[in-house]
């Protein structure tokens, strides 16, 4: 299914960026899922893309049916239960497996593919005029585009909706017999999962909007908390519907309506804002207009004090405007952290502004306590870590890594290509609009890394297919943390992608059983992970639903002048509860402006959140957060070459991979799923995260203890850090399942 990358942005005075397959534990106490496993015997039929989805885009015909075209297909372990067993017993700090990984061809010799099914399918695929060729846990099958068709019993076709092109069945496939065997199929459709990074039209400093004064020049502020109106056509109504004051650095929120003659604005855009303030402002709005004329503006301001500003919307397809002043924004307690602006972006940059998070100015890795871990890769080489990217971009986005390395006087990193698989997207199969958000999120993904591991070794797995990317992680065996920002809602997923769950989880007891940790986003798009497909259900995002990955959720913060955090929020605050449903809703069908979070229905509730999880819901999601907002404070990037505050889950995971890379050079080995090792030090020691103060994503509010908006909180990576062994030499190995002892990575 293909969506929209949304985009988000904001403005200080210039725009900027802003389970399937689980068997009884029963031999394993502690085993992370307790829960059997359905088949997973592939359907006769599938959708592989909504029919929704295909009804809304424009057909640009069948493809050539000479065109060459690769899908996979998951095979089945020869010993499911054990699979599953010793990827939960490798994982549980209570279990004498803890931490003994198995090398790659270890697992493969215990629990590589079922031989028979194997060869079953490759002879039946083979009559029909295709090559097979078997890597890991997955089975690529090369042929043409007419001999998919044929298989199939559909057409493969290129089409386009909005901007975005994307290749899919035309229709429901067939699965032929001989195939449903496999545990999940992928690869017939490109480009389904989209990138998470929020980001903004116009790069920072291009338009400055915020006139700064002292205070005794400040205008009344006029009382009420919704001001109207009418100029040039166009009637603007600004409601402020953040309820009590803000600390400075935290953002109050409005919603903007405008109409045209009565008639809902679907073009209109905010155009700037104007006033006298004390200190330094930051304003980021959801950019795109829904279909009620209406927009959501964040307004944030680095000291505490009472300010009313002037808003001025654009009509950008009349050029009409019109303004009206701002209902009165409340901020008081300690200060916010500033710096010049041309510290960031150079002498012709002027003012002072709210610090973004930046290794110079305002270190994130202070705030979450992670100097020491930072300072890992100098004392004992490069972190081993890998990131996934949709299309072939890892160039454009070395070159922004290391303009941030230089920037920042870090130790650039060393970026190679690890795998290139043939239906990762290019500017003809996916569209150039999809390419440059394809490429956004990879530079970013790679500058998170960096912040929090400089100078370490980072592949790139770039691949049509999450699935196919974690099997040739998982089959090349060399990074110890992979890295993810990429999701969509588990239950779209699911009923499109034949064995999406069950595959995806398959993959991932295999990485953890090698000892890779898996850095998941959690979303944007709160409690409604589906809204981009056209799912308007709650939900949360795979792959963050599937229990043997970490899954990152997102906060924002306000930053003191000495570097110490005044306050944590869920990212995107209260938006859940200040915006109505259906306005909630429209603008996340649209955008990425809110952390995700929720319960799976789709995977059981790991044993690792018994204590924090009630029995009647399923997996968890977000597992712990970290910031992730675009403007409070947001994150200094590189992005095609230019500068831009950036955020959103996609900033949190790969930072979190990073700090696990860290984490593996301390300690001395690979540490594997970390949840279970996590959710128990959460318990003894409740430095080891930070609470949030507040946060709805739709459905679920920010509460003590463990949430569907936080998690456990912000992590507090120090605190981790120093709770886990101290660098030496990995226990010795214990017995495993059908094998004798083993070697830890």
């Amino acid at each position: 299914m293909i969506t929209d990358h949304k985009r988000s942005g904001w403005l200080y005075g210039a725009w900027a960026l802003g389970l399937l397959g689980i068997s009884s534990l029963a031999a394993v106490p502690g085993g992370l899922v307790e829960a059997a496993g359905p088949t997973t015997n592939l359907p006769a039929q599938a959708n592989m893309v909504s029919p929704q989805s295909l009804k809304q885009a424009q057909s640009k015909g069948d493809l050539n049916r000479s065109s060459p075209w690769t899908f996979y297909l998951t095979l089945p372990s020869k010993n499911a239960a054990g699979l599953s067993t010793y990827a939960n017993a490798v994982s549980d700090p209570n279990s004498p497996l803890y931490q003994h990984f198995l090398t790659h061809s270890e697992l493969m010799q215990q629990y590589g593919p079922n031989a028979s099914v194997v060869r079953r399918i490759s002879a039946y695929l083979r009559q029909h005029g295709f090559q097979v060729s078997e890597t890991g846990q997955m089975l690529a099958v090369e042929g043409t585009a007419g001999q998919v068709d044929a298989l199939f019993t559909t057409h493969l076709a290129k089409f386009q909706r909005h901007r975005h092109v994307f290749v899919a069945p035309n229709s429901a496939i067939t699965i032929p017999s001989p195939l449903r065997a496999a545990v999940g199929i992928s690869g017939l459709v490109v480009h389904t999962l989209m990138p998470r990074i929020p980001s903004s039209l116009k790069p920072a400093l291009k338009m400055p909007l915020v006139r700064y004064a002292p205070a005794g020049t400040m205008r009344p502020t006029p009382p009420g908390n919704t001001h109207t109106s009418t100029q040039n056509g166009l009637t603007v109504t600004a409601q402020r519907i953040s309820n009590g004051p803000r600390v400075p650095g935290m953002a109050v929120r409005y919603l903007v309506t405008v109409t045209q003659n009565g008639v809902p604005d679907q073009n209109a855009a905010l155009e700037g804002v104007s006033g006298p303030i004390q200190g330094a402002a930051s304003v980021v709005d959801s950019t795109l207009t829904n279909s009620a004329g209406q927009f959501v503006m964040d307004f944030s301001l680095s000291q505490a004090q009472a300010v009313s500003l002037q808003l001025t919307v654009i009509d950008t397809s009349t050029h009409a405007t019109a303004s009206v002043q701002l209902p009165t924004a409340v901020f008081q307690g300690p200060s916010a952290k500033t710096t010049t602006a041309a510290s960031l972006f150079g002498p012709s940059a002027s003012g002072t502004i709210l610090a973004p998070w930046n290794p110079a100015s305002n270190s994130v890795v202070s705030a979450v306590n992670g100097q020491s871990l930072e300072q890992q890769t100098a004392l004992h080489g490069p972190a081993s870590l890998a990131v996934y990217t949709a299309g072939n971009v890892a160039s454009v986005s070395e070159q922004d890594v290391n303009a941030f390395a230089q920037k920042f006087g870090l130790t650039p990193p060393n970026v190679s290509v690890a795998y290139t698989g043939p239906n990762a997207c290019t500017v003809a199969t996916c569209g150039q609009p999809t390419m440059a958000a394809i490429e956004e999120e990879e530079s970013l993904d790679m500058q998170m890394m960096e912040t929090a591991a400089p100078g370490s070794n980072i592949q790139v797995y770039e691949a049509g297919s999450l699935r196919s990317a974690l099997n040739q992680v998982v089959s090349q065996d060399t990074a110890k943390v992979f890295s993810i920002s990429y999701g969509g809602g588990e239950d779209v997923e699911e009923a499109y992608a034949p064995g999406a769950q069950a595959s995806w989880d398959l993959f991932a007891e295999e990485a953890n059983i090698e000892g890779i940790t898996i850095s998941v986003s959690a979303g944007d798009s709160g409690a409604f992970e589906g809204t981009e497909y056209g799912d308007m259900t709650p939900q949360p995002s795979y792959p963050a639903n599937s229990p043997y990955v970490s899954a990152l959720g997102g906060t924002e913060a306000s930053v003191n002048p000495d570097g110490q955090v005044n306050q944590i929020a869920m990212w995107g605050g209260n938006i859940g509860r200040e915006l109505s449903t259906p306005e909630l809703l429209s603008f996340l069908s649209m955008e990425n402006m809110i952390a995700g979070g929720g319960y799976s229905t789709l995977e059981p509730r790991p044993s690792y959140q018994d204590q924090v999880v009630p029995p009647y819901l399923g997996r968890g999601n977000p597992d712990f957060s970290l910031p992730a907002s675009v403007v409070t404070p947001g994150y200094f990037a590189y992005l095609g070459g230019q500068t831009y505050y950036v955020g959103g889950t996609s900033a949190s995971a790969p930072l979190f991979a990073g700090f696990v890379g860290d984490l593996t050079l301390q300690v001395g080995h690979a540490l594997g799923n970390v949840n279970p090792v996590v959710y128990q030090l959460a318990a003894k020691d409740p430095a080891v995260m930070s609470t949030a103060s507040y946060g709805n994503n739709g459905v679920y509010s920010v509460t003590p203890g463990y949430n569907a908006a936080t998690g456990l909180g912000e992590i507090n990576v120090g605190a981790l850090a120093q709770a886990l062994s101290p660098r030496g030499p990995a226990p010795g190995p214990g017995p495993a399942p059908g094998r004798g002892p083993g070697p830890r990575r």
